[in-house]
């Protein structure tokens, strides 16, 4: 594990701070508390889905917010992407 630097520590500080003013504005408290559940199961989905809207929420494309119902089809974008670029080779010899 790496050290790291006040600099470095304050800065995630901030990182974190920014995201959590995203997600209080823009999640209801049912999708928040959907999306820590799903952090805990499948941290990288949860990632996924917060960097979606991070990225929406900076550019200015959120229109309005995003509740249970809304975050599930995110997820289930998501979950669609995933099996598509699965390939598998099944080979009898």
């Amino acid at each position: 594990m790496q050290i790291k630097n006040p600099e470095e520590i304050e800065q995630k500080k901030r990182v974190d701070s920014l995201k959590q003013e995203i997600f209080t504005k823009y999640l209801t408290k049912e999708a928040r508390e959907r999306l820590g559940s799903i952090r805990y199961a499948h941290p990288e989905t949860a990632e996924n889905v917060e960097n979606m809207i991070l990225q929406a929420a900076l550019s200015n494309k959120l229109k309005g917010v995003i509740d249970d119902k809304k975050l599930k089809e995110l997820l289930e974008a998501i979950s669609v992407e995933k099996k598509e670029s699965r390939i598998t080779f099944n080979r009898k010899i």
